[in-house]
């Protein structure tokens, strides 16, 4: 399973989650929307990456916890 990550600029810790809200965005982790393919989250990552160019660097695919996948 993989999910979107946004990293934080200053100690690269997760600081939200892509949750396919309008928002886009939750910093709570059981939101998070999961892909069981990463090419699933690539384009979304993409599109992510091009509407805040300032954080492209900090939007990724990223392979979920275990737990992660447990509690969806």
């Amino acid at each position: 399973m993989y999910c979107i990550t946004l990293r934080s600029r200053h100690d690269a810790r997760i600081t939200g989650w892509y949750d396919g809200s309008d928002s886009r965005w939750s910093t709570d982790r059981k939101r998070q929307s999961l892909f069981a393919m990463k090419r699933d989250a690539g384009p979304i990552c993409h599109e992510l990456r091009r509407l805040c160019p300032r954080n492209a660097e900090f939007i990724n695919v990223e392979t979920a916890s275990p737990a992660d996948a447990d509690e969806v």
